[in-house]
């Protein structure tokens, strides 16, 4: 009876061990994937203007840069490393209903995401420090569009879970309450970036 009783004990010992070991392996996960997104979303480039400013590098002179944009400063550099942490959370707590065909479908609907918004930067010839003229991008502008893929692609897989998740719980999640706002204030922040700068294009400089 003893011997039972302590294989029991250890086999709950076990189980409460590796239990306690997913939950540190997926909160270093979420930890990194939030720390991933400042650095290669934000800290990065900044970084890089910072030094471009002090060596006087014309593209920080003729284009606009990292460190000009409120939605890279805010946006990238606080709310999508933010949002992209709690869906993270929410994708490993859904793992298990991550498939191939699953996968396949946030990458392509990345990979649309990405292409619309260069399309479309291309298209209204807006120029920047990543794209100096229509339709050519430099290093700066492939970094951003394999950052952008990648995010795109991130939360494209955890809309996919969330909306399976209020289909089976009849429930919304609140994971994709705060992803969603996050996502709106961040284009309310990149649209008011280019609204600052068309009307002070009406203006000369001094």
């Amino acid at each position: 009876m003893r011997r039972i009783y302590r294989i029991a004990k250890r086999k709950a010992f076990f189980i409460k061990r590796v239990a306690v070991t997913e939950i540190d392996t997926s909160d270093q996960i979420v930890a990194l994937i939030g720390f991933a997104t400042f650095f290669f979303g934000f800290a990065a480039g900044a970084v890089l203007n910072l030094y471009y400013i002090s060596i006087n590098h014309p593209l920080v002179h003729q284009f606009r840069a990292a460190l000009t944009y409120k939605s890279a400063i805010f946006g990238d550099g606080i709310i999508l490393p933010i949002i992209n942490m709690v869906a993270a959370a929410f994708i490993l707590k859904n793992w298990e209903y991550v498939g191939r065909k699953t996968l396949q479908t946030a990458l392509v609907a990345g990979i649309l995401i990405t292409a619309y918004f260069h399309i479309n930067q291309a298209v209204n010839h807006i120029v920047n420090w990543a794209m100096p003229t229509p339709w050519h991008w430099n290093a700066l502008g492939l970094w951003h569009a394999i950052y952008m893929f990648a995010v795109a692609s991130l939360l494209s897989l955890f809309y996919i879970l969330a909306i399976r998740y209020m289909k089976e719980e009849k429930d919304v999640p609140p994971s994709m309450v705060v992803v969603s706002a996050g996502i709106i204030l961040f284009f309310f922040i990149l649209r008011f970036d280019y609204i600052a700068f068309e009307l002070a294009s009406f203006f000369p400089r001094i």
